[in-house]
């Protein structure tokens, strides 16, 4: 959708540029609810999904209205395992590569 987003290291704050121009749109924004964050943000269908060490995953709505162009946060998980790699989306699958264990996660 015309978006790059990107993590300042390990600090929990999310920036958002145009593509084309790579201007910064708006923010930069706090990610409250994170620490340590190792993972790349990934986004698709409108969402931005980021993962911090602890295994919480945080969901993020991409906003395209210029004049509240604030991502919304949608939802957080908590898996029972430490993650330190970026998300990997496949068609309607998310995998997460744990410390302990690969997770799948499919919409019904």
């Amino acid at each position: 959708r015309g978006s790059l987003y990107f993590l300042r290291h390990y600090q929990g704050v999310l920036t958002r540029l145009d593509a084309a121009s790579g201007e910064q749109r708006t923010g930069p924004f706090r990610l409250h609810g994170l620490r340590d964050i190792y993972a790349s943000p990934v986004a698709a269908n409108g969402k931005i999904f980021i993962t911090d060490r602890d295994g919480v995953t945080i969901v993020f709505s991409h906003a395209d209205d210029e004049a509240t162009d604030v991502p919304r946060m949608l939802s957080a998980n908590q898996l029972d395992d430490q993650v330190n790699a970026s998300l990997a989306l496949a068609g309607r699958q998310v995998f997460i590569r744990g410390e302990r264990f690969l997770y799948c996660i499919e919409e019904e």
